[in-house]
């Protein structure tokens, strides 16, 4: 996978992206997440989840702070119900939310030469290094958008968040600096193999509203058990004292005709049931399941509707 290729891929209908801005902004929303945002310094960024009171989770996303306001990259389908449910917690608050919708377009560069790609595409003189750290395409943030180091499979990414009316453009010269490391354009699909090869749940497939944070691998990346109080922190401060959740992720190989939502049966008992499902050129079929521990061993066999999956590989944050 070192000399693979650089893949672009347009994200504009992939990605939901909300605006919280006004003078209560970090405050409020340091509040509902499990990362400390009141750490990220101008153009930082940090991965974290909007856990319920009963520490499940009720979206994930990346917090960016371009300066005047905070940004949420988060899933399509949950930008608007985070909105909503969000708004129901400002009562005196100077905080204002708005999902961006159409406003904005987005493209992610993936591959060991991204960094490369997007310096000589001429977007941005130093592409960020920090994960999740922003580099802005001009002074005018708006204007011309951003670009920031992402999590979107095992090799580097960038995500570039772009307005609109300036896609077109940015689009042409990404292309253009894709094709010259000898890279090409792909689509969603491709990048939805290497998040399932390199063991990255995806909210509302592999893990969702009935799931703790830790049972998704997510502790090390997405919390802070020094920021202090935020919705739903008891319950996951308790985890970290008690050692350990009951399910843990895993990705499994998996007979052809498996599909997602199909129940993954152990030792005669429902083990959890299939998220992430895709073929993959180097593994074949293949997908991400987040189930009870005892079944969360390497070789473990688990009986599907079609066959039979085995356990290639756990992912856990806890021993």
């Amino acid at each position: 996978m070192t000399d693979a290729p650089p893949l672009l891929v347009d994200l504009s209908s992939a990605r939901g992206r909300l605006r919280v801005s006004g003078e209560d902004r970090v405050r409020f929303l340091n509040g509902q997440f499990s990362n400390d945002l009141r750490a990220l310094k101008p153009l930082g960024g940090c991965y974290g989840v909007f856990p319920n009171a009963k520490g499940r989770v009720r979206a994930d996303g990346v917090a960016l702070n371009p300066g005047p306001c905070l940004l949420v990259d988060t899933e399509p389908d949950a930008a608007a119900s985070l909105a909503a449910d969000l708004e129901r917690f400002v009562i005196a608050d100077d905080v204002a939310i708005e999902t961006l919708g159409e406003a904005w377009r987005g493209f992610v560069l993936l591959g060991v030469k991204a960094s490369r790609v997007l310096r000589e595409s001429g977007l941005v003189e130093a592409p960020p290094e920090a994960l999740f750290s922003m580099a802005c395409l001009s002074e005018d943030v708006w204007e011309n958008g951003f670009a920031f180091r992402s999590r979107r499979a095992a090799l580097p990414s960038y995500d570039l968040w772009i307005p609109s009316h300036a896609a077109a453009s940015v689009g042409a010269r990404l292309e253009a600096a894709v094709d010259g490391a000898g890279g090409k354009r792909s689509d969603l699909a491709a990048r939805e193999i290497l998040r399932v090869e390199a063991g990255i749940p995806r909210f509302g497939l592999d893990f969702d509203a009935t799931t703790l944070p830790q049972e998704a691998d997510l502790e090390e990346i997405g919390i802070s058990f020094t920021k202090g109080c935020y919705v739903g922190q008891e319950v996951i401060s308790r985890i970290k004292s008690v050692g350990h959740v009951n399910r843990a992720l895993a990705r499994l190989r998996l007979p052809p005709e498996a599909k997602t939502g199909d129940p993954l049966v152990f030792s005669g008992r429902e083990a959890g049931r299939l998220g992430s499902v895709i073929v993959s050129p180097r593994f074949g079929p293949i997908g991400l399941a987040i189930l009870r521990r005892e079944a969360v061993v390497v070789g473990a066999r688990l009986a599907l509707p079609q066959g039979e999956a085995i356990v290639v590989a756990r992912f856990e944050d806890t021993p």
